[in-house]
């Protein structure tokens, strides 16, 4: 009998257990298997080369819809390479990302640390954009970008490539 209403209590309180439990997060860990050439960026095409990996974590509802998706890229390194004079430039390339999905669609993204962009996130002048610190926007249902903010630093990775 004792054991009967334990049980009855133990299959109660997994009902009522909250939605979100009901999912485990995705884990998935990305190696880049080829170097892009960057081109229309800076005035000379440039091969981008990342040593290390991405480990990307997917969270979803119990209708498996994502919720929220968080990537951390421990310990890599980019090189950049002028394709036209073989300068080459090599940096730390760590940080984490997140996205995070609205009910009604919107979503809102931060990445932080350091790594590269092309064109420049904030003011999408051409370049190869070394960011120090953070930017971080929100999107409408349709994708479209709604704000971004950048805090720390952003510098153009051209003009040392250059020379």
């Amino acid at each position: 009998m004792r054991l009967g209403l334990l049980l009855s209590v133990f299959l109660l309180a997994l009902a009522i257990v909250p939605a979100a439990t009901a999912t485990k997060p995705a884990r998935e860990i990305v190696r880049q298997t080829e170097d892009p050439v960057i081109t229309g960026q800076c005035a000379f095409a440039v091969r981008a080369h990342i040593e290390g990996y991405e480990i990307d974590t997917t969270f979803t509802d119990r209708d498996n819809n994502v919720v929220k998706l968080l990537g951390v890229f421990p310990g890599n390194t980019l090189t950049l390479t002028n394709l036209v004079t073989g300068k080459s430039l090599t940096l730390p390339a760590t940080g984490s990302f997140q996205v995070r999905f609205r009910p009604d669609g919107s979503a809102s993204a931060k990445v932080t640390g350091h790594g590269p962009w092309f064109p420049n996130p904030v003011t999408g002048e051409s370049g190869i954009w070394y960011q120090s610190g953070q930017v971080s926007a929100d999107f409408d249902a349709d994708g479209n970008m709604t704000s971004i903010k950048s805090t720390g630093t952003l510098v153009d990775l051209c003009p040392r490539l250059a020379g």
